[in-house]
């Protein structure tokens, strides 16, 4: 019942977003608007998010490597693509659950393991979205928004970062002559501990750790690529440059926190469509570019993860249903 509530409640939640966004206009000239668009744009949009992805897998796989040096970034790609398209069709982000249990199986690696090699992947998603957000206005001169907050931010990001460090040394933790008597005691924690540990190991070393950093960087930068290459096929070349693109990236990113249905519709929409509005953008326009790259990349992703699960034996069906029995025992 908890679990219907809540889906309920996000699809409610985007729903009045969406309405938001919607509300003050003219799908008469919205329909224009979609007609001027210069549809060869979408083309090297497509190829960056394939480049988008190939950088999530190869910063995945080096997370993975410790607990299991056989990893291929084929595998790592194929599995990212899949846990994306899943978080799209399913409630609940589910498709990160999912992910890492068809890793566990693939990869002969403890659940514990992967999901902490995920976990690692969304706080480094936060300290890099926010350096990238500050360094574009520095040097963007962007301002206000959530600049506003400028000091709650760096506390948040230091919070995070706070966070990855421990996750870093847990290992050390786990051995360390202060907590070798509980742990002697309640050896099945220390068990978890120990698995966890074996997930951020791929940050223990300065190569394998700048190289997960470059990659989390580039994913970002891929993203924000895409902003101002679709800019120019709507004609807002003129307003919206690279540093206002990261911006972009930072806003979409901040909107899908907030829950929702899958894909986040609505909230997207409506928080992009304000910051555009804010640069001088009509709504109009503004929700036209923003609806495009939000429907054309939805549709790229899910239907590329939904092949893959489906070349790896599985169905959506057949992901639903242990979903749901899960949910049963757990009950």
């Amino acid at each position: 019942m908890k679990t219907k509530v809540s889906i309920a409640a996000g699809f409610a939640v985007s729903a009045l977003l969406l309405w938001l966004a919607l509300r003050n206009i003219e799908f008469g000239s919205l329909a224009g608007i979609y007609a001027r668009m210069e549809p060869l744009y979408l083309l090297p949009v497509a190829a960056v998010a394939l480049a988008e992805l190939l950088a999530r897998g190869a910063r995945w796989r080096l997370l993975l490597l410790p607990s299991s040096p056989s990893v291929k970034l084929s595998d790592a790609f194929k599995l990212e693509a899949a846990g994306l398209a899943l978080n799209n069709i399913l409630p609940l982000r589910l498709g990160e659950l999912v992910r890492a249990t068809f890793a566990a199986r693939v990869f002969s690696i403890p659940v514990v393991t992967v999901l902490a090699t995920i976990l690692v992947e969304r706080l480094l998603d936060v300290i890099v979205l926010f350096l990238l957000f500050a360094a574009a206005a520095e040097f963007g001169g962007i301002t206000g928004g959530l600049f506003a907050y400028n000091g709650l931010m760096w506390t948040l990001v230091a919070g995070v970062a706070a966070g990855i460090a421990a996750l870093i040394f847990s290992d050390e933790l786990v051995a360390h002559a202060w907590f070798s008597g509980f742990f002697a005691r309640f050896p099945r924690v220390r068990a978890v501990f120990e698995r966890v540990a074996m997930g951020v190991k791929g940050l223990h070393t300065f190569r394998s750790g700048s190289l997960i950093f470059l990659f989390a960087a580039l994913q970002w930068l891929f993203d924000a690529l895409n902003f101002w290459l679709l800019a120019r096929a709507f004609g807002l070349g003129g307003t919206i440059d690279a540093f206002r693109s990261v911006a972009l990236i930072f806003a979409g990113a901040a909107a899908a926190s907030v829950p929702g249905m899958p894909g986040y519709f609505g909230n997207y929409e409506l928080v992009l469509v304000k910051v555009l509005k804010g640069w001088g953008v009509q709504e109009g326009v503004g929700f036209a570019f923003v609806s495009c790259m939000h429907v054309f990349i939805y549709v790229f992703i899910t239907l590329l993860g939904v092949a893959f699960i489906y070349q790896m034996g599985q169905s959506l069906g057949r992901v639903w249903s242990e979903f749901k029995s899960a949910g049963k025992d757990k009950a």
